[in-house]
């Protein structure tokens, strides 16, 4: 009888962890993460690096380099732009590597707005990054959308 019970409690362990053990890893092997550190990274590189005006004051955007980033009629970069590549090659400018990945740049400055990528589609699982910034003299939202 001693045998038959610590049989069975064995066996309910070991279903317990076959059932259970698969959840537990499984935020962490989607893509979903991988999205969320992307949006992240490339909004902290948007606000902090590429359209700052100075290094030394972050997210205080220069306002005709990032009128020219958006511009992609315009020429690539102004000689004063921290910036190698403007919005007509928006994965290269922010670093995304992944071609899975696609990405919308956002600036939404009192009514206008400023954006770079395609819109994401309605049915997409979207990563979204947000960034306050200070764009001529006013608040302005840097949004940074990532499926």
């Amino acid at each position: 009888m001693d045998y038959a019970v610590g049989v069975s409690v064995f066996l309910l362990v070991v279903a317990f962890v076959f059932a259970f053990a698969p959840s537990l890893t499984a935020p962490f092997t989607g893509d979903a993460t991988d999205a969320v550190v992307v949006a992240d990274r490339s909004a902290d590189r948007v606000a902090n690096d590429l359209l700052v005006e100075n290094p030394a004051r972050p997210t205080v955007l220069n306002a005709t380099c990032t009128q020219a980033f958006f511009d992609t009629d315009g020429p690539d970069r102004s000689d004063d732009c921290r910036y190698d590549a403007n919005a007509t090659d928006l994965k290269g400018a922010l670093g995304v590597i992944s071609p899975a990945r696609t990405v919308n740049v956002t600036v939404v400055d009192d009514g206008s707005t400023l954006a770079a990528g395609p819109s994401p589609p309605r049915d997409a699982d979207v990563s979204v990054a947000r960034r306050a910034v200070l764009l001529d003299g006013s608040d302005a939202t840097v949004v940074v959308r990532v499926w």
